[in-house]
């Protein structure tokens, strides 16, 4: 029994999620699917691409993840799968959706998916989701051989997003400064920058409360905190959450909303500023 995991934009109104799941069930009766989500901002390759880096490193190896954030569809786009070995497969657009990824592992095989005998036989130029990339996954996860797919690609030919990990940068007035952005914007109302643990891994304690967090002219938090229980009921504070990002939380609320209105959005800037 073949895992295969699907991530998408495509909400819970329609029945897209429903037709992806007949399609790879009518290949594969006996694939176990599992919804990693299907709530991602519409159109946010960005967000999508963190929500594959976080959650499928919790999968056993040999997983396939189908995944469609897809606004390029019916274009020149490429239908892509990468091979991860000991780790598994992804199959989605070639439109930046598996940029973490390919940052992550230097081994990725990576194919085109020319190959008609493993798609549907009418392919929609509007739904890849259903016709070409469900069905890739489906019959991978029965055995097919990950050579027939389609052509083998370069991997610099990959498109990526660009400033995945952003670092510090020395300001001539002593300050020191990481310009992340807002990569997701979780049901509690937190924002997740791209901003990693490993950067503040050299800092000392004193420099750590000393660190202000937040967004540009909006909101700011002081310090870093541990989690978010140890502080009071409405405190905006910044924290490394549980896949070590740095994120601002208002404790018992939301920080992405103020006032009752919501003003926080993904892709706004996220910074971190040190004073010496």
């Amino acid at each position: 029994m073949t895992i295969i995991t699907l991530t998408t934009d495509f909400g819970d109104k329609d029945g897209y999620i429903g037709m992806l799941k007949g399609v790879i069930y009518a290949i594969n009766p006996a694939a176990l699917l599992v919804d990693i989500t299907h709530q991602l901002e519409p159109q946010n390759i960005l967000q999508g691409a963190f929500m594959l880096h976080t959650t499928h490193r919790h999968f056993p190896p040999g997983t396939i993840h189908v995944a469609v954030v897809d606004p390029g569809v019916g274009t020149s786009r490429r239908a892509i799968c990468l091979e991860v070995p000991e780790v598994g497969y992804f199959v989605g657009p070639d439109n930046g959706l598996f940029s973490y990824i390919l940052e992550a592992y230097p081994n990725i095989i990576a194919r085109e998916l020319i190959n008609r005998a493993y798609h549907r036989q009418l392919i929609s130029k509007t739904f890849h989701g259903r016709d070409i990339f469900a069905p890739v996954g489906a019959f991978l996860g029965r055995g097919e051989p990950f050579e027939e797919v389609g052509p083998q690609l370069e991997l610099s030919g990959l498109v990526r997003l660009e400033n995945l990990w952003p670092d510090w940068e020395q300001k001539t007035n002593g300050k020191r400064l990481i310009k992340g952005k807002i990569i997701h914007i979780d049901n509690f109302g937190n924002l997740i920058s791209n901003i990693h643990r490993r950067l503040f891994a050299e800092l000392s304690s004193a420099e750590l409360e000393r660190l202000k967090i937040g967004i540009p002219l909006q909101i700011t938090a002081t310090g870093i905190k541990d989690t978010y229980g140890n502080e009071k009921k409405d405190t905006l504070i910044a924290l490394f959450g549980s896949s070590d990002f740095l994120e601002l939380a208002r404790v018992n609320g939301r920080a992405d909303s103020r006032y009752g209105e919501k003003f926080a959005k993904i892709g706004e800037k996220f910074h971190v500023r040190l004073e010496s």
